[in-house]
């Protein structure tokens, strides 16, 4: 039996940031500059390809396991963030929204979440109003000057590289979460639950049926 993780490792964080993130329920992140690097790649036909950082897709495994609440949102509209979203298992993706903070409160009215339990990601000018108004205003290591004053908190990984992954853990562990969120993903992950098993689908390796 591998060893289960009894003793959760709570960040040692200034008192004022630890209460913003005990309060948190819900996420809502910008996505151009945050998910991504901020690149839009463009072909000639006008295709657009974006980046994507597959930890920040485990994080929002563990983010919906606790029971919170996630939405994207961003200026743009894009196929391959609606895409992306649902691989997240995001609750609402917002695309192609002028003001960003009117779109946030009517997320929050929707949902009865207040602003104060909200954690919110960006990276440029726009962001700044609502992070004004959430309770813990998160800024990528990259972004903006004034983005960055404007924050509570600045992650270490730049946009695109695992950002909203960060926090998705910084807020879990000083919340003693994450280990049990953990614990849980990886008993099913090694099949030690009966339903796992009967879930377990036949693949093709190298031309042999092999059953899990």
């Amino acid at each position: 039996m591998p060893p289960q993780h009894s003793r959760e490792t709570v960040p040692d964080l200034p008192d004022d940031l630890r209460r913003r993130c005990l309060a948190v329920r819900a996420i809502i992140s910008d996505v151009d500059g945050v998910l991504t690097t901020g690149q839009l790649w463009l072909s000639e036909h006008g295709y657009e390809l974006k980046g994507f950082h597959v930890r920040d897709g485990m994080g929002c495994v563990l983010w919906k396991r606790a029971g919170y609440r996630l939405a994207l949102l961003s200026k743009r509209r894009s196929i391959v963030v609606e895409q992306r979203a649902r691989e997240m298992g995001v609750d609402q993706l917002i695309q192609g929204v002028g003001p960003k903070w009117p779109a946030v409160e009517n997320v929050l009215n929707a949902w009865g979440i207040s602003p104060h339990e909200v954690c919110y990601l960006g990276d440029d000018l726009p962001d700044i109003a609502v992070m004004e108004r959430v309770g813990l205003g998160v800024a990528v290591a990259d972004a903006a000057r004034d983005v960055r004053a404007a924050a509570q908190y600045v992650t270490a990984a730049s946009g695109g590289w695992g950002a909203l992954r960060e926090v998705i853990e910084l807020i879990l562990r000083t919340q003693r979460l994450w280990h049990t969120l953990l614990d849980s993903y990886l008993a099913e992950e090694r099949g030690d639950t009966q339903t796992d098993r009967n879930n377990c689908a036949v693949v093709t390796v190298s031309n042999t049926l092999k059953k899990c």
